[in-house]
């Protein structure tokens, strides 16, 4: 159960993520009224490179071998892609290609923050620190 519960954490905060990537209508209306065009659209991106650094993070602390951390980074950069591709197709929602490349500096900023992590407490590797090579 314990080598479990970290793959079910991240796949509920992924698939909340998906979910409210796809829904045409995120933010409550009463919420979004409250708040300027440019207001909305910095928190929006900054919510997108802030979920996928968190999503990173919270990869490293996957009971898996480094080889399949890359392999979930990667997949989390395809997620990126490919949700941008499927709000094509929703009502109220576009996907679009900087949308992409926010998510992608938010993966990069996660393992900005997992190096500094190592860095500080002086281990070989984050993804090692508890019995993984």
């Amino acid at each position: 159960m314990k080598r479990i519960t970290p793959f079910a954490i991240f796949a509920v905060f992924l698939g909340l993520w998906t979910w409210k990537l796809l829904e045409p209508n995120p933010v409550p209306e009463a919420i979004s009224q409250e708040f300027s065009a440019d207001t909305k659209f910095i928190l929006a991106k900054s919510l997108h490179a802030g979920v996928y650094a968190f999503l990173t993070v919270l990869a490293a602390f996957l009971p898996v071998r480094r080889p399949y951390f890359w392999l979930v980074v990667a997949t989390l950069m395809l997620h990126g892609v490919g949700t941008e591709i499927g709000q094509r197709y929703v009502p109220n929602r576009h996907g679009s290609i900087r949308d992409v490349l926010i998510d992608w500096a938010g993966i990069l900023l996660g393992l900005a923050m997992l190096r500094v992590w190592q860095m500080r407490r002086g281990v070989d590797s984050v993804y090692t620190s508890r019995g993984r090579n």
